[in-house]
């Protein structure tokens, strides 16, 4: 998001190259053209601030201006992991799990939550593939419940999610973590709550399109 200082030196840049243009073109100008910069400058900063955070969601600016899709809320879906488990030596069954995504037109948060842990993402962003899927791509750190650190302790890792849909109606992909283990991700319902644990998230309703 641009700063209000940012604005007004690409303003003032503007301002400048517009008022030397008007010298060599012949045109008389004085003091009073710069004048009202600084509230020009503010008044586009306030303007870009309701656009980042709500604006840029309408329909209106889709897909002109605005070709990301609209993600934010909780999704519900099934983690499918490799991994074994070193006292069993089977694996782990599919698990319920639950994607809480808030979204600016700026920037993207994401958390993945477990009954066991909660992954919080370090970077995440929204690509467009040359075959025109958006994709999340993010890396991120899980912290498990104290209880289970013994056998899960605190790690790191990355996912890739294929956005599905127009609007979007599931997100699937993969995610792997530096303890050399990956799985399969996929989500089919969301709600447009945005739900802070997994205790919450599991009482929550989610509809196929986002619908509460």
């Amino acid at each position: 998001m641009i700063t209000e200082t940012q604005l007004s030196g690409l303003l003032l840049i503007a301002a400048l190259i517009w008022g030397v243009l008007l010298i060599l073109n012949g045109t008389a100008i004085n003091i009073k053209f710069f004048e009202p910069l600084s509230t020009v400058a503010g008044i586009l900063v306030l303007l870009l601030s309701v656009f980042d955070k709500w604006a840029w969601r309408w329909r209106v600016f889709y897909p002109w201006l605005v070709a990301i899709p609209y993600l934010q809320g909780t999704w519900k879906g099934q983690l499918v992991s490799n991994w074994v488990n070193p006292n069993t030596q089977e694996k782990t069954p599919p698990i319920d799990v639950y994607l809480v995504i808030r979204q600016n037109f700026s920037s993207l948060h994401i958390r993945l939550i477990t009954k066991e842990s909660g992954s919080e993402s370090l970077a995440g962003s929204i690509v467009r593939n040359p075959d025109g899927v958006f994709v999340i791509s993010s890396t991120y750190r899980n912290t498990p419940k104290l209880q289970i650190r013994d056998r899960s302790p605190i790690h790191h890792g990355g996912l890739l999610l294929n956005i599905q849909g127009d609007p979007t109606n599931g997100l699937e992909g993969q995610y792997w973590t530096d303890r050399d283990t990956k799985g399969e991700l996929r989500f089919v319902s969301k709600s447009e709550k945005v739900y802070f644990d997994y205790e919450s998230a599991s009482t929550g309703y989610y509809g196929k399109n986002g619908d509460d």
